[in-house]
């Protein structure tokens, strides 16, 4: 997860899992590429409502971690 949003960051790698999203530069839009670009990269699919779900939700690269989890299990 780290790897996909430094690529996000530019390369920039120097932050901690738990740190917000938003404070590390990313928008909403930059977020909802980042899901769509790690369901891709892992061949997950999740549906509609879950990811609607996650974009309300998600702050940090920690909670990106647990969606995939949980889209995993399907």
């Amino acid at each position: 997860m780290h790897r996909f949003i430094s690529r996000s960051l530019e390369g920039r790698d120097d932050f901690d899992d738990n740190a917000s999203l938003v404070q590390l530069g990313l928008d909403k839009a930059d977020i909802e590429d980042l899901i769509f670009h790690l369901e891709d990269e892992f061949g997950l699919t999740a549906f509609t409502a879950e990811e609607d779900r996650m974009l309300k939700t998600a702050r940090t690269a920690n909670d990106l971690s647990r969606f995939l989890m949980e889209i995993g299990r399907h």
